[in-house]
């Protein structure tokens, strides 16, 4: 058997780094004694090539504003094709600061005040945030839960003619799910068929467990492409979300002007400077380095499964993301009483449900993506902490 190259088993004391996920239980949670498993970063070391790279370029001591080369943008249509196959042209490649305010102003672009916003709960609790910040109404299309976790096409269908824009996520956060060709085909026929734009988080696509395989919505045809816009950031996927850097691919001309326009309204400017020099190193030398943490991942999860099942936690088996969304709804809690046990009896800090929509109520989402010493603590704690209360 090959030796690994990299030492995920690494504990790293990651407190007093300015980490939001480490530094900030007092104030989330309103203690500081807690192993923190909810906040969506990793705690690994980002590739050795990344750190070195930033070690270097830091000495050089002057941080003045940043230039996207030719090479950037190069970068990035030679990792969507080669990690995913999807062949996407330059000019459709959008720069955005991160993410979620990328979304924002595709919201900003696409819809208007009062218009009706698309998103299928359980999911990421800023696509309310965002939704309702800009007075835009969320519309809810609740997943269902049925030997796992479907989109109800049925009820979207009803839905959508009251919408202006359907909010996306692929692999979909918190539930794991990787979403297949036919229930993309369905998505993007109905949507599109309703003159309905997708606006689709894909932030998560490059964390896909064995067995499945992730498609990007604008991938499937024409039709699907014509009427989408995918965010990818390199931020999740190599652990430096703390630059602030993603994108947008924006096949439709139009839709990219409309983006475009309102981006520069809101003068984002050039960048993060480590952001854009993170991407173009972790995409040009991480590939190695991805392949062998998704398996320590996969082994993560498998770990954890059993240990949860076998003290009576309900969880669906993720095919994507390090994620696990587990229904405490067995316990008869309210969902004050669930999120107060788990921080004052097993000392641990989840992420409420109850954020990610109405039927997220009854669970909390663990993040994974840790050393397995770390995980094994956590549920350590956990499963000692249930087996008082029962």
């Amino acid at each position: 058997m090959e030796m690994s190259k990299y030492d995920f088993d690494e504990v790293l004391d990651r407190r007093g780094t300015c980490s939001e996920k480490w530094d900030g239980l007092l104030d989330n949670f309103g203690a500081e004694d807690l192993l923190p498993m909810w906040v969506a970063d990793m705690d690994f070391k980002s590739p050795p090539k990344v750190v070195e790279f930033f070690v270097e370029r830091s000495k050089h001591g002057v941080f003045g504003y940043p230039s996207k080369g030719k090479s950037y943008h190069d970068v990035i249509v030679d990792w969507v094709s080669k990690r995913h196959g999807w062949e996407i042209k330059r000019e459709w490649i959008v720069d955005v600061p991160s993410v979620m305010p990328g979304i924002a102003a595709s919201l900003l672009a696409l819809t208007s005040k009062g218009d009706g916003v698309v998103v299928q709960p359980p999911v990421y609790p800023p696509f309310f945030e965002v939704t309702g910040s800009l007075d835009r109404k969320v519309l809810p299309n609740f997943l269902v839960e049925d030997e796992g976790w479907h989109m109800n096409l049925k009820n979207l269908e009803k839905v959508l003619p009251s919408a202006e824009a359907l909010l996306f996520c692929n692999p979909h956060n918190p539930v794991g799910r990787v979403w297949t060709e036919d229930e993309l085909s369905a998505l993007s026929h109905l949507c599109a068929k309703a003159e309905i734009p997708i606006i689709s988080d894909d932030i998560h696509c490059d964390f896909v467990y064995p067995g499945r395989k992730y498609i990007p919505m604008a991938s499937l045809n024409h039709e699907a492409m014509m009427n989408s816009i995918t965010f990818m950031s390199a931020s999740k996927t190599f652990n430096i979300a703390g630059f602030k850097n993603a994108y947008a691919i924006v096949p439709n001309p139009e839709m990219r002007e409309k983006l475009t326009k309102v981006l520069r309204g809101l003068h984002f400017g050039s960048g993060d400077l480590f952001g854009i020099l993170g991407l173009e190193r972790a995409y040009k030398y991480g590939r190695d380095w991805l392949d062998e943490l998704i398996l320590y991942l996969e082994k993560n999860r498998d770990f954890a499964l059993p240990i949860l099942r076998e003290a009576g936690i309900d969880v669906v088996k993720p095919e994507g993301t390090y994620l696990l969304w587990l229904d405490f709804r067995k316990l008869g809690l309210k969902q004050e009483e669930l999120m107060d046990f788990l921080v004052r009896k097993a000392k641990l800090a989840l992420n409420d449900g109850s954020a990610f929509g109405s039927n997220g109520i009854g669970f909390a989402r663990m993040n994974i993506g840790c050393p397995r010493n770390t995980l094994s603590e956590g549920l350590k704690r956990l499963t000692e902490a249930l087996s008082e209360i029962r």
